[in-house]
């Protein structure tokens, strides 16, 4: 197992620049889409998530005091630090139980984007950029837990604070990125925010970068403070 992982390690940054070979993974991978896979309802049962939590979340708020507010900052760092946490040491290095999450990220979602060619091509290339909307319930049910701990600790409020608050962080993650990998050309990807954040994000998508450079994809705040951000020499080598 340990030579098998140490092999596939040392390949990313060996992925098929060319624009045949990105051809082909993205012929692969499409054609592994089951017929039944509708792209819009995939966006909509994964942002449905998170707006389901906010409305349940505000029907339960009552009484709201300006110090339980700092719920949400608290938790959005959190969120963030997680984010590059689990991009630099899941998504790009395999190992057992998260070999699957690894696949999906480096070999086939990296094979298909590229710096200079980030763009999808149709929407049901949203299934190559998306996580499935199980896995976006599944972070949410996994962080109900603490929220009814904080709840009990602290107050309701904060419980229901963090809940929300770490619920809609994922959504944005995945609406961001889903973003990024729009045409620039497009109406999203013409918004200044979007075309910043993109490009953070493309030079990620640069095989010989991708696993030390810009892990954050919403707001990249742990990619400052742990200073990952790509610099002038990280960006020479882009392709």
């Amino acid at each position: 197992m340990k030579a098998r992982n140490k092999k596939k390690q040392g390949t990313d940054s060996e992925l098929d620049r060319t624009a045949p070979g990105r051809e082909k993974a993205r012929a692969r991978l499409l054609a592994q889409i089951p017929r039944w896979y509708n792209p819009w309802l995939h966006l909509v049962a994964t942002t449905g998530i998170g707006v389901a939590v906010l409305v349940v979340a505000t029907l339960n708020v009552h009484g709201l005091k300006g110090v339980e507010l700092l719920m949400v900052p608290l938790v959005f760092l959190i969120s963030n630090a997680f984010e590059w946490l689990a991009h630099k040491y899941v998504l790009h290095r395999i190992f057992w139980p998260f070999g699957v999450i690894y696949e999906r990220h480096t070999p086939d979602h990296h094979a298909v984007y590229m710096t200079n060619d980030m763009t999808i091509r149709s929407t049901l290339e949203f299934r190559l950029v998306l996580i499935p909307a199980a896995g976006v319930l599944g972070i949410v049910l996994t962080v109900a837990p603490l929220a009814i701990v904080l709840a009990k600790l602290l107050s309701a409020n904060c419980g229901w604070l963090f809940l929300v608050t770490a619920s809609l962080y994922m959504v944005g993650y995945e609406v961001s990125h889903l973003a990024y990998h729009l045409a620039p050309e497009s109406f999203i990807g013409r918004l200044r925010l979007v075309r910043v954040l993109r490009e953070h994000h493309a030079q990620h998508h640069d095989p010989r970068l991708m696993r030390e450079w810009n892990f954050n994809v919403t707001i990249p705040v742990f990619d400052w403070v742990c200073g990952t951000i790509a610099n002038h020499e990280s960006k020479s080598k882009r392709i």
